[in-house]
This record gives C-alpha cells, sequence and structure tokens, in this order.
C-alpha cells in the first residue's frame, strides 16, 4: 500500500482543511515529518490509519475524540485518503460521530459515523463505489484488500511512538497471526485442521463400531461373545431333536389327511351315483312331449319336397301384382309431363321473338359507345385546356417581367456608356496644358475643361453593362417565343373541344351517355338469358315427356310377361299338390313350421337326447367303481386328521422357535464378525492419519505445528536480513536469533526471539535490550520482514513504512547507519517516512513534511518536494 494523498479536516490539531500529495514528494522518496512537539506530526499517522481502520495507530483515542476544538462548528471532522494497491488506486473518507449544528433552529444534533469507498477509475469515468456508507461493509472490504488488521498494521507497517518493541518483543502466538496474514500461509494452518478433523473422525468411526459391537450382543440377549458360544453350542442338541420331531409329526399328518381325503371322494361318488339316478328318472317324465315334437318335424320335413313350386307361385303372384302397379303410375306420369311440355314450347317461342330484338339492341350500344369515347376525348382536352391557360397565365407574367428587366438593363448600359464617355472627355481635359492645342478641337484656350462629376467608369464596366443588357434581352425574346407558342397551342384545343361539342350536341353529356349505354346493354343481357332459359326449360320438358312414354312401354312389356309367368307357376303348383301326401293346399300349410319354430323343436329333441346320452353313460362309469362298497364314516377319518395336525403345528412351532434363537445368535456372530474387521480397518487408517494430525498438529516432538515451523523457516529468513542491518547499526555486536528450545513444551512456541550478543558470546531474550538498542533491532525487524514479505510472491505488499520517533535514542554512528539503511530500503521502492524532531534528520532529509503548531490549530507544508 503506497499512501497517495491525505485530507484532514478538523481532525486532531488540524483546525481546517489539510492535505498532503505524498506524490509530491518523489517517486518512493525517503522523507521526513518534521515540527515540534506537540504540533500534529502523529496526528498525519493517526488520520491514515482512521481513514483504512477508523482507529488511531496508539488506539488510545477513539475516533470521535479527535475532533480539533479549534475547528468552526459547521465543519465536519472527516478523513479522506487515496492510496495505491498493486495496480489499482483506491479512496476512502471516513467521518467520525460528532456533534454538529442543527440544519434549521438551534442547538446540535448527532453526526452518525459513515465511511465511503471508491476504486479510482482513468480520468473521464466515473469511480466505482464499493461502499456507500456502512462503516462495517468499508472495515471488511479494507481488511481483504490490505490483507492486515488494524493492529497488524500498526506492527509492520507503522512504528508508533512508544510502541515500536511491540513487533519485536511478541510472542509466538501474536507472531504467528501477523506472519500467517504477511505470507498467507492459512493452507497449512487448513492442512492442520484437515488432519485434526480426519484423526477426530476416525476416533468416532471407531468408538462408533464398539457401541455397536455392545449393541448386537445386547439385542441377542448376550453379555459377551464368549457367552455367544456358550448358548449357541447349548441350543444345538434341543435344535436338532426339534427338527427330526416335526420331520415325523409331517409324515404322520400327510398320512392321515391322505386317508380322509380318500373317505370323502369316496362318500362323494356314492351322492353323485344318487345324483344322476335321480336326474335320469325327471329326464325320462320329458319323453311323450320330445315324440310329438318329433312327428311334427317329420311333417315339416314333407313339405320341404313342395317348396319349389309353392315358392315360384308366391314369386309369381308378387311380381304380377308388382308389374300391374307400374304400369299404372307409368301412365299416371304421361299427362303432367305433357302438359309441362306444351307450356315450355310456349314460353320458347315467345324467347325466340324477343331475342330477334338482340342485333338492333347491340348497333344502339355500339353507337352510345362511340359517343362516350368522344365525351371523354372532350373531357381530356377541357382538362389541358386548363393547365394550358395556367401556363399561358404564368408565361405572359415571365415575359412582362423579363421585357421590364430588358428595359431596366438597356438603361443602365446607356447610362454607364454615357458616363464613360464623360470620363474620357474628363481624362483628356487633365492632359491639357495652357497654350497647347486641344486633341479634339484644336484650340490652344481651354476656358471650360471637363471635369469629373462623379466615379469614373471604365471601359470593362461599360463592357459588362452591354452584356447584362443583351442577356436580358435574349430572355426576353425567348419569353415572348415560348407564350407565342402556347397560346397558339391554346387555340388549337379550342378548335379541336368546338368540333367534338358541335359533334356530340348541346344535350349529350357524359352522364346521359353512361347511362344510355348501361340501359342498352341491361336490355340484351335479359333478353339473351330469358332466351337461354327457355330453350333449356323446352328441352328438359322434352326429355322427361320422351322417359315417361318410353317407362310406359317397358312397364306394359314387363306386365304382360309377369301373367304369362304366373300362369306356368299355377299349374305347375297344381301338379305337384296332386302327387304329394297333402289333400290340399290347407293341409300343407299346416304342415310347415316358421324357421323359428322348427330350429325350437330341433333343439329340444337334440337337447334331450343329448342329456339322456350323457347320463347314461356317467351312470355306466360309476356303478363299477361302487360295486362291494359301502358308504364310509367320513366324520371320524376327518377328526383323525385334525389331530395329526395339531401336533405338527405344536413340533413346527418349538422348532421355529430354537431355529429363530440359532439363526438369531448365529447372525449376530456375523456381523460381531464384521464390526471386528471394520474396527481394525479403522485402527489401520488411525495409524496413518492419527500420526498425521500429531506431526502437524505439534503434539510430537518438539510439539511445533506444520504452520508454526512453515512460519520458522520464514522468520530465519526475515531474521537473517534484520541482522545485517542490526549489525551495522550495532556496530557488529547484536544480532536476531530465533529461540532454539521449545518453551516447556509448549506446542504454541518456536517464534521466540532471542539477541546474541557478540561481546559475551551469548544469546539473551529481547526484552533486555536498552531502549535505543531496542528501536535499532525494531528498525532492522520491520525492514527485514518488508523485503522478506516482497521477496514472495503472493504476499502482503509492504512497499510503505512509517517511523514514529526513537531515532533520539541513538548515537551519532547509529543514526547514521540506520539513515543509509532507510535510503538504501528507499532505492529498492519502498515509501518511508520518518517523524522526528532530531535536528541532525532535518539536516540529512531535505524532502520532509513540515508541520506548523499556532493558537488557531495547525497546517502541513511540503518541503524540498519535486517540480
Amino acid at each position: 500500500m503506497t499512501p497517495l494523498t491525505l485530507t484532514m479536516q478538523a481532525f486532531g490539531p488540524f483546525a481546517s482543511t489539510e492535505a498532503i500529495d505524498f506524490t509530491a514528494l518523489g517517486r518512493s522518496p525517503l522523507f521526513l515529518i518534521n515540527g515540534p512537539t506537540g504540533a500534529g506530526k502523529s496526528s498525519i499517522l493517526d488520520a491514515m490509519c482512521f481513514a483504512l481502520y477508523g482507529q488511531t495507530t496508539g488506539n488510545e483515542r477513539d475516533a470521535g475524540q479527535m475532533r480539533c476544538d479549534q475547528a468552526p462548528a459547521t465543519l465536519l471532522t472527516e478523513v479522506t485518503l487515496t492510496f495505491r494497491l498493486r495496480d489499482a488506486i483506491y479512496r476512502v473518507r471516513r467521518v467520525p460521530q460528532q456533534e454538529r449544528p442543527k440544519a434549521s433552529g438551534e442547538g446540535t444534533t448527532t453526526q452518525a459515523a459513515e465511511a465511503q469507498l471508491w476504486r479510482v477509475t482513468p480520468k473521464g469515468e466515473e469511480d466505482e463505489c464499493l461502499v456507500a456508507r456502512k462503516i462495517t461493509d468499508a472495515n471488511v472490504q479494507l481488511q481483504q484488500l490490505l490483507g492486515l488488521d488494524a493492529r497488524q498494521f500498526r506492527q509492520v507497517m507503522v512504528l508508533p511512538q512508544g510502541k515500536f518493541r511491540e513487533l519485536l518483543l511478541a510472542g509466538s502466538k501474536e507472531r504467528e497471526e501477523i506472519f500467517a496474514q504477511l505470507f498467507q500461509t492459512e493452507i497449512f494452518q487448513r492442512i492442520e485442521q484437515r488432519l485434526l478433523d480426519r484423526a477426530k473422525q476416525i476416533v468416532r468411526e471407531v468408538n462408533d463400531h464398539r457401541q455397536r459391537v455392545q449393541g448386537i450382543l445386547s439385542a441377542s440377549d448376550v453379555e459377551s461373545e464368549a457367552a455367544l458360544q456358550e448358548a449357541l453350542a447349548a441350543l444345538d442338541p434341543d435344535h436338532h431333536a426339534a427338527k427330526q420331531a416335526l420331520a415325523a409329526a409331517t409324515e404322520q399328518r400327510e398320512q392321515a389327511v391322505a386317508t380322509a381325503q380318500a373317505g370323502t371322494a369316496l362318500a362323494r361318488q356314492f351322492e353323485q351315483h344318487a345324483t344322476l339316478v335321480k336326474a335320469k328318472a325327471a329326464l325320462l317324465e320329458q319323453q311323450p312331449a320330445i315324440q310329438h315334437a318329433q312327428a311334427q318335424l317329420h311333417r315339416h320335413e314333407q313339405t320341404q319336397a313342395l317348396a319349389t313350386p309353392f315358392y315360384a307361385l308366391q314369386s309369381a303372384e308378387k311380381n304380377a301384382a308388382a308389374a300391374e302397379s307400374e304400369c299404372q303410375a307409368a301412365q299416371q306420369a304421361i299427362a303432367p309431363r305433357q302438359a309441362a311440355h306444351q307450356q315450355a314450347q310456349a314460353a320458347l317461342a315467345e324467347a325466340n321473338a324477343q331475342h330477334e330484338r338482340v342485333p338492333a339492341l347491340q348497333r344502339q350500344a355500339y353507337e352510345w359507345e362511340q359517343s362516350l369515347a368522344t365525351c371523354q376525348e372532350l373531357a381530356t382536352l377541357e382538362g389541358q385546356r386548363a393547365t394550358l391557360a395556367q401556363q399561358v397565365a404564368q408565361a405572359l407574367e415571365t415575359l412582362e417581367q423579363t421585357q421590364q428587366e430588358a428595359t431596366r438593363q438597356e438603361q443602365h448600359a446607356i447610362e454607364q456608356e454615357m458616363r464613360w464617355h464623360q470620363g474620357q472627355a474628363a481624362l483628356l481635359a487633365q492632359r491639357l496644358d495652357s497654350g497647347q492645342p486641344c486633341p479634339v478641337c484644336g484650340s490652344r484656350e481651354h476656358p471650360a475643361p471637363a471635369t469629373p462629376s462623379q466615379a469614373l467608369v471604365t471601359q470593362a464596366e461599360m463592357k459588362q453593362a452591354r452584356n447584362v443588357y443583351e442577356h436580358a434581352r435574349q430572355a426576353w425574346v425567348s419569353a415572348q417565343q415560348h407564350a407565342q407558342g402556347l397560346e397558339q397551342q391554346s387555340h388549337h384545343l379550342d378548335e379541336r373541344c368546338q368540333r367534338l361539342r358541335e359533334q356530340l350536341g348541346d344535350s349529350v353529356s357524359l352522364e346521359s351517355v353512361n347511362a344510355s349505354l348501361a340501359s342498352v346493354n341491361r336490355e340484351i343481357d335479359t333478353c339473351e338469358r330469358t332466351w337461354k332459359t327457355a330453350q333449356a326449360q323446352a328441352q328438359t320438358a322434352h326429355m322427361a315427356l320422351t322417359q315417361a312414354q318410353t317407362t310406359l312401354t317397358e312397364a306394359t312389356q314387363r306386365q304382360t310377361e309377369a301373367q304369362h309367368t304366373l300362369g306356368t307357376a299355377r299349374t305347375e303348383w297344381q301338379a305337384a299338390l296332386q302327387a304329394s301326401p297333402f289333400r290340399d293346399e290347407a293341409a300343407f300349410t299346416a304342415a310347415r313350421l316358421e324357421a323359428s319354430e322348427q330350429q325350437r323343436l330341433s333343439e329340444s329333441v337334440a337337447r334331450f337326447q343329448r342329456e339322456l346320452a350323457k347320463l347314461e353313460g356317467q351312470l355306466e362309469a360309476s356303478e363299477p367303481l361302487l360295486e362291494g362298497k359301502t358308504p364310509p364314516d367320513v366324520a371320524a377319518w376327518e377328526t383323525h386328521a385334525e389331530a395329526a395336525k395339531s401336533h405338527e403345528a405344536a413340533c413346527r412351532q418349538t422348532y421355529q422357535r430354537l431355529a429363530a434363537r440359532v439363526d438369531q445368535l448365529t447372525s449376530t456372530q456375523q456381523r460381531l464378525a464384521e464390526a471386528r474387521r471394520a474396527e481394525a480397518a479403522l485402527e489401520a487408517q488411525y495409524q496413518l492419519w492419527g500420526t498425521l494430525s500429531e506431526v502437524a498438529n505439534g503434539r510430537t516432538g518438539h510439539r511445533i505445528s506444520l504452520q508454526r515451523f512453515v512460519l520458522g523457516v520464514l522468520l530465519d529468513d526475515v531474521l537473517i536480513q534484520a541482522s545485517e542491518r542490526l549489525v551495522r547499526m550495532s556496530r557488529g555486536r547484536y544480532q536476531l536469533v530465533r529461540r532454539e528450545d521449545p518453551s516447556k513444551g509448549n506446542k504454541a512456541s518456536g517464534l521466540e526471539l532471542d539477541v546474541a550478543d557478540t561481546y559475551t558470546g551469548k544469546n539473551r531474550p529481547v526484552a533486555t535490550l536498552s531502549g535505543g538498542e531496542s528501536f535499532m533491532a525494531a528498525l532492522s525487524l520491520a525492514l527485514g520482514l518488508s523485503d522478506v514479505v516482497q521477496a514472495y510472491a503472493g504476499g502482503i505488499q509492504l512497499d510503505t513504512l512509517f517511523i514514529d520517533e526513537g531515532f533520539g535514542s541513538l548515537d551519532q554512528d547509529a543514526l547514521d547507519q540506520a539513515i543509509a539503511m532507510l535510503s538504501e530500503l528507499q532505492m529498492s521502492g519502498r515509501t518511508i517516512g520518518i517523524i522526528s524532531h532530531v535536528s541532525e534528520l532535518k539536516e540529512q532529509m531535505p524532502v520532509r513534511i513540515e508541520v506548523s503548531a499556532s493558537r488557531h490549530g495547525s497546517s502541513v507544508a511540503v518541503k524540498g518536494a519535486l517540480g
């Protein structure tokens, strides 16, 4: 993070608005913030820290206490900081909670604290607002951007007044938090936690399996696996005996049931035989009715020999009656068709008479069409006359305008020519000499020579006027010719219109011609339609009459044929009847049966015969089976079978109870084996994951966690860089080293610092250093930390360092060494600000920010700035 501009308003000792442009100090400057005690040098760092975190560098005063007492009541206390972070520029503005005058009325009101954050965009574009007002949102955003909280910022980027030893004297735990944030080593902490979580999960799963084993044993009502084995062994003899008893009882039950079923089947056979005997007796009672039906069917069969001539006679009678009816209908249809034919012929004669007028009407239509064409031509010419009249009027107006313009230009050309001649005379007069002859009249005396009365006209101007006149005259001539041509066209149109009007006559108009033509055309269409309709109707009537006459002829012929066929049929029927067993036609008709009745009687006879045959067959089959046997005692056999079933059920219940217990204990034995195998696999996993977790979380050996180990390596790199600077500032006496032995086996150790004293050859705690030595060590540690963080890719950007006081505790040589190291650091691209009132620093550092104090508040000014 590199500050670019800082604006403080009514903040700390600054009563008005004070702005610091850090870019004016140069690129990556080393500068001094100088001023008398109490002027407000440290307030500049307080303002920067407040803008970023809402806290001051020392965190001894809250933001609400930073308002300047000398500031006007209407001026709000606020701080705005613009800074560069990597390739982006941000601007943050903070306003602490404070009292301000009310907008209207008397008294004050509480101004709520607020914060805004913007990402600064290129010029010409509106800055992107990241946070509008909410302080918590701004704090989260800024901490994510900077990668440090307020405490860590004060420890690594600002060495506040009187607190520069905090990072130097910080414990392992606090230093671990700072380094983890700076070097982003949270991945190693996540590895520690993941390993720990996995080991704990395995332990939980092992405990779950052990509890599951106990639950399995409890579910089987045994206390241990040994008791399980004993219970299985004790159950085996009883289980085997119960199995054999069940097999014997099943066999007894099957034999008793088979005997009972056989007795039941025999009893059913006796019952079925008695039923068949009764059914045959009942069926034989229907035999007289069946014999009568058979006689009826026999007589009906005798009538079938006469069926052909009988049906032929009936068909001939029906056909003769139909032919007679058809002939009568044909005779009745002739009269109306004859009347329609006569009426159609009369209508056709009348239509023919009207149709003879069509040629005359067509000639009239042709004459009216010619008149219509003449009227349309006359209307077109009248339109052209109106248009031409407008053109003639416009042409005459143009002719008058061009004539006036030609006359005006002619007058102007004459005037120009006269003025040119006058000018020539004046020019000659100017050349006359007294006593010399005039080149025009020869006189040697010149009593009244010509003088120019106005501006002289040149020959070119005179020619120009003549040309303009000539052009105007040509336009006038052209307009005259155009007007004459239009008038001539108008005269020709008038003559043509007059001839057409004479041809049509005064009483003829376009409307009357159209009406007459339409009337004639309608009359022609009416005659044509009437004639065609009459022709069609006459033709239709003629065809209908012809068809009726043909139908009558054919019907008469069919009637004659039908009568002949009927006579033949009657003769054949009488011959057949005399040769039959029937006395007459009545006896024949009485013997015939309807098809439904014949079917009913046939089915009744067939059904009787089928049922009788079936019963006789069943009786013939059952009698041999019952020969020599008596009806059995079915109830006694069924009682014996039920007793056998009850005995089998009791044996099965005993066997199932013992088998269920054996299955339960066997299943328990298998589940226990599976649980033991799973438990063994989990214990094998714990050997791996548990060991890794203990090592990574610092529970073995030196009890240093994985992240603490990585941070220790990084701290070694920092101490190498820091010791190089501390050796120079302490003239070779001190080096910073990491304490090797863990602190009483505490796994959170490993990052404690000692100082190696070459004078004594021993290491001792850094807390034993004096004030000046502590400042040198703290400064060296801060610079070394900045070097290493910058060197690691992905680390926090530590490209700015502010040091508040501490230089007063150094002697001249140590001060020179510190300034030299800061200059070297500044050459590597860092921005370094030093707050001090030591005069030697002012002499060695020309670029500085001067803070001046007065009774009305402090002010700042940049000295030695670029440009």
